[in-house]
């Protein structure tokens, strides 16, 4: 069988892997292949990104574009966590700006198209499968969804941004040690009349916590992170229960009060807090959430993605200019993930209004105990 070569193969065209094909090809040129599982303009979770991530996007050549794009600043963070009453935290005084609302869409695209102007290439709407070693890099088994179709490609080097599952780490025998467990049930919603307050409302709640954000274009976002027996109730009956337990909130339902909304859309995604005990080899590396995957109370994912892909990049350089920089980034990843472990225990510790509900005691238990396990 006659297979493509490149020399790199990105798993995942998040922002992960689109930050390092573009700050790979602004250095070198390289055949860079990006494999991504979704289809292009496909519905992706994550809309808020920390003040700092311009520096990022300027390291990208793509701030002129962030800002043309229909992105809306926000204020701040209105939250109820730890006691009954409301308090906030702003970017008002931040020398970086503000924080910012994405049209994901646009922002994803914005990406998409720097990446490909400086010569990558994107596979929509395929998955990898599994990999062998070659003498000089790997062979990959990818499946087309669309055409149910297998293929087999050759790179030299192999970037893995499959997300938390770390989907190529996994089939050469390493797996994430993963510390919890937990789901986001997440609703999207069109605004067809009302205002409210743009900033962002954090809500906890005896089986969890809410999030709530108006993005551009008018859209709602509205999330409850829980654990796995409550996703099945919120789920029940066409997300009957999701609802339920959002008219139950003191805060962001008062929010809503104000709002008109249709077309619902819901999805869930698992959200699991791990990292990999090996995050790089001679000729792989892994960015982004397959490397070190956050719970959302204490991360920016989006931001963390893009810093890794950039971060990585240096290493892949390294490995073509014969100019290995072994366990650089390794040792980056781990004080960053140290460090969030820190503020995660931080956060949850400070709610104890509940605290011998299963949601928050787990929570609290397995931080102090640093337990882990692994993913099956």
């Amino acid at each position: 069988m006659i297979k493509d070569i490149y020399d790199v193969v990105i798993i995942g065209g998040g922002p992960a892997g689109l930050s390092l094909a573009i700050s790979l090809l602004q250095k070198q040129q390289l055949s860079v292949l990006i494999v991504e599982g979704q289809f292009e303009g496909e519905e992706r979770i994550g809309e808020s990104c920390p003040p700092d991530t311009i520096v990022l996007l300027k390291q990208l050549g793509v701030a002129r574009e962030f800002y043309r794009a229909n992105h809306k600043t926000c204020p701040g963070y209105a939250s109820v966590w730890g006691k009954n009453d409301v308090g906030y935290n702003d970017f008002i005084v931040n020398p970086m700006g503000p924080s910012w609302r994405l049209n994901r869409k646009k922002f994803d695209s914005m990406l998409v198209e720097r990446a490909v102007d400086l010569g990558a290439n994107i596979l929509w709407g395929t998955h990898f499968l599994n990999t062998e070693k070659t003498l000089d890099g790997y062979e990959l088994r990818l499946r087309n969804r669309k055409l149910n179709k297998e293929q087999i490609i050759a790179t030299h080097f192999v970037v893995d941004a499959s997300g938390a599952t770390a989907r190529f780490a996994k089939s050469i025998g390493i797996q994430k040690k993963v510390e919890d467990r937990l789901f986001a049930s997440v609703r999207f919603s069109k605004i067809l009349e009302g205002t409210a307050s743009k900033q962002v409302q954090i809500e906890a709640v005896s089986e969890g916590w809410w999030y709530s954000s108006i993005l551009p274009e008018n859209r709602l976002v509205t999330m409850m992170v829980v654990e796995k027996k409550q996703l099945m109730y919120l789920q029940n009956e066409n997300y009957s229960g999701f609802e339920k337990a959002l008219q139950d909130t003191k805060f962001i339902s008062q929010r809503l009060k104000k709002l008109t909304t249709t077309d619902h859309e819901f999805y869930t995604w698992p959200i699991y807090s791990g990292i990999l005990p090996e995050i790089e080899g001679k000729n792989w590396v892994a960015i982004g959430d397959a490397a070190s995957s956050y719970d959302p109370v204490a991360a920016h994912g989006i931001y963390k993605g893009m810093n890794d892909g950039i971060e990585a990049s240096a290493k892949i350089l390294g490995f073509f200019n014969q100019e290995p920089k072994e366990d650089f980034f390794s040792a980056h990843v781990k004080i960053r993930y140290a460090n969030y472990q820190k503020n995660r225990a931080f956060a949850y510790a400070m709610e104890q209004r509940w605290s011998q509900s299963s949601f928050w005691k787990h929570r609290n238990e397995k931080y102090a105990s640093s337990e882990v396990f692994m993913v099956p």
